[in-house]
């Protein structure tokens, strides 16, 4: 049962815990506060770094429409008329606690993704001690789900300039998708670290339920699979296929279909459904939601790519499976791990546009088979070398350390070092900094516009506008923006030239465009000149 499994858990094993939180919290928070401390005079922070800064932006403009009373949420990077039907429970509560506690975006975003950080640990270790009841085979998996990672690192020098990398999303994914491991994840957003513990709690309850016929725990995973796909709808698709697909081997393995499993099921996806039928109507019968849906395209990379990404914690996986098939070792819960795996790898280059959105979660599995596989090859070695040979290779803990951080996480010092170094780079000090006369001008924006107002600018200045001031742009995100490619084009050619104005006065009127943002970025892409423009 679970209380048990959590009486399972020592005192030795809490103060773990307790300092691997502390040390990720700081870890994850030393990039941010680095960042902070080298704000230039005249300039404020934004909170950005090197991962997905485009997307931050973007969850800042629900925090602010939530602060500014909203409680169903507009796209405030597209200019076309919309009405409020975006509902996200997470991002309006994180939002409406920041309006409580007078706090800014930015703080209460990166409180949001301290507190969540203790919780996603607590989830991991859970599931290390269901897998393993030796205490030091459960502290190692811990650790190899927190912090272990690929060897994206040690492949980009020769990926440079190979004539397969097509662009920065054939680049290792350890070395820039948040989703590809828990670490990554601690370091990006509160939301994907709540949603990965959601993900890690839906299955483990419904093995659980199965395991124990208990009715409350697949209760449990309804209603957290329910809160998940209400504000992270991607992985519909891969909890619901990974769930259908064990119980289909099941009953083959059995030759029998059992109808207590498959009444967990059923309670599984009956609490699930509001969301889902949710997403389903507006996809359907929402223009917005059904374009956006349409451009978020976010495809895998080469299969070979994908797996440099996992390096050995993927060599490990697969020796494990290895020796589960050889020596018959064969359980359900390692049959539940493998069918996790093999289906979500396989979403990984399904037919659906959000495939690369689909991995996160997949280190889970992956991670506890690899340690399966450890423990596999610690047993062999223990044969085959002397005593004294395998304490000093293998029981030596110093070693051990050295080991793992060569082996499994050199993307993570990459990472890290490439974040600190970012905030030297003078290509990205404008978009990290931005100066106050700018943030003025967003402050004027917020208080001097509506709801139904947009605003036109270059596209730098289009990602932040919405998320410092809660008002619409005309173009600002490559997946929020309805027609972007096109609209992108229509941007450049307003500010390229200071000539045909009658057909720059047609353009603001059919893209309800009531306030043009005239800056330094706006200026070098032409010569237009704002202040010759009476219609201006």
């Amino acid at each position: 049962m679970l209380r048990d499994l959590i009486k399972s858990i020592s005192r030795k094993e809490w103060w773990l815990l307790a300092a691997v939180a502390i040390f990720v919290i700081l870890l994850t928070s030393a990039p941010y506060f680095y960042g902070w401390s080298q704000t230039p005079t005249g300039s404020a922070y934004t909170g950005l770094h090197s991962l997905t800064p485009g997307d931050v932006h973007v969850y800042y403009s629900y925090l602010e429409q939530a602060r500014q009373g909203h409680w169903l949420f507009l796209d405030l990077y597209s200019s076309e008329p919309q009405a409020h039907l975006i509902f996200n429970p997470f991002w309006l509560t994180v939002g409406l606690l920041a309006k409580l506690f007078s706090l800014s975006n930015f703080l209460v975003f990166q409180l949001a993704r301290i507190i969540f950080i203790p919780f996603l640990l607590f989830v991991l270790y859970l599931l290390s001690a269901y897998f393993f009841t030796n205490k030091n085979w459960r502290r190692l998996c811990f650790i190899f789900l927190t912090f272990a990672s690929g060897w994206g690192a040690i492949f980009s020098p020769f990926l440079e300039k190979n004539i397969y990398r097509q662009g920065w999303y054939d680049w290792p994914l350890d070395l820039w998708a948040a989703e590809n491991n828990n670490l990554l994840t601690m370091l990006q957003s509160p939301h994907l670290i709540l949603s990965t513990a959601l993900i890690i709690l839906v299955m483990f309850f419904f093995f659980f339920a199965l395991e124990h016929q208990k009715i409350k725990y697949s209760l449990a995973s309804g209603a957290l699979a329910s809160l998940l796909f209400s504000f992270h709808p991607f992985h519909i698709p891969t909890l619901i296929g990974i769930m259908a697909v064990y119980l289909v081997i099941h009953f083959i393995l059995n030759k029998k279909i059992h109808l207590d499993y498959l009444k967990h099921f059923i309670i599984v996806c009956a609490l699930a459904s509001p969301p889902v039928l949710y997403y389903f109507y507006l996809a359907s019968f929402d223009f917005f939601t059904r374009f956006r849906t349409a451009q978020n395209i976010c495809l895998s990379p080469s299969l070979w790519v994908t797996l440099i990404s996992y390096g050995f914690i993927f060599v490990l996986a697969l020796y494990a499976i290895y020796q589960l098939c050889r020596r018959r070792h064969w359980s359900n819960r390692y049959i539940f791990l493998v069918v996790w795996l093999i289906v979500q790898f396989l979403f990984l280059y399904s037919p659906l546009p959000w495939q690369r959105r689909m991995m996160q979660g997949l280190q889970i599995p992956m991670g506890i088979l690899a340690v399966v596989g450890l423990r596999y090859f610690y047993q062999y070695l223990r044969q085959k070398i002397s005593p004294r040979q395998f304490d000093f290779f293998i029981n030596n803990p110093s070693l051990a350390v050295i080991v793992f951080l060569v082996i499994f996480c050199p993307s993570q010092f990459f990472n890290w070092v490439r974040e600190f170094s970012l905030f030297q780079d003078e290509n990205y000090i404008e978009q990290l900094y931005p100066a106050n006369d700018k943030l003025a001008a967003y402050q004027w924006l917020k208080l001097n516009m509506n709801e139904n107002d947009v605003v036109l600018s270059e596209l730098a200045n289009g990602n932040f506008i919405p998320g410092l001031t809660g008002r619409k742009v005309f173009a600002g995100h490559g997946v929020e923006t309805l027609f972007f490619d096109s609209k992108v084009g229509e941007v450049v050619w307003f500010f390229k030239t200071n000539t045909v104005d009658d057909k720059k006065q047609v353009f603001l009127k059919n893209n309800h465009i009531t306030h043009v943002f005239f800056s330094d970025k706006e200026a070098e892409l032409g010569d237009f000149q704002p202040a010759e423009k009476s219609y201006l």
